[in-house]
């Protein structure tokens, strides 16, 4: 065979198939984390408001400014969940494109390993063959046969032909 010809000839789109798939993976990462992080802001934003008390404010002023407090808290909260549900969205999304990338190169990696299995049978074949050659000619040394020029059509020697011409001095 020859050298390109043992070479796989969608190597290249092999190559960009794994770096799309090392892309989308970093990327599904990245979603995960903001996902993450969006549920630790929410979850301290919580406790935070959980932390808010009622008791003993005094007058009326007071009891309304931590009412209002309280309020926002609520409406910061709820923001927080609505940005948890969207970095979790993003991170699902992330997460199928790079399943999806996982299953392009895979295809192109099973392409790739026949290729190489079909190259070391190839391999093996010949070295048979060599092997096989290399037997046949050693049977033909040590039956006094010197290679295949000695056989005729019927597979007879050529030790009983005349091959002088016929003069038997």
């Amino acid at each position: 065979m020859s050298r390109s010809s043992r070479r796989f000839r969608l190597e290249q789109v092999l190559r960009v198939r794994h770096l799309q798939r090392d892309i989308a993976a970093a990327a599904a990462g990245a979603a995960a984390s903001r996902a993450v992080a969006a549920r630790g802001a929410a979850e301290s934003l919580l406790e935070e408001a959980a932390t808010q008390s009622f008791a003993d404010h005094g007058d009326a002023n007071t009891f309304a400014a931590v009412v209002a407090a309280r309020s926002a808290s609520s409406s910061r909260y709820s923001e927080a969940l609505a940005v948890v549900e969207e970095a979790e969205a993003a991170s699902r999304a992330a997460q199928a494109e790079w399943a999806h990338a996982q299953g392009r190169a895979k295809g192109l990696d099973r392409l790739a390993e026949r290729h190489r299995a079909a190259l070391v049978t190839a391999d093996l074949k010949a070295d048979q063959a060599v092997l096989d050659e290399a037997a046949a000619r050693a049977r033909g040394r040590t039956a006094g046969i010197e290679g295949p020029a000695a056989l005729d059509g019927s597979g007879a020697t050529a030790e009983g032909l005349d091959l002088d011409g016929g003069s038997d001095a």
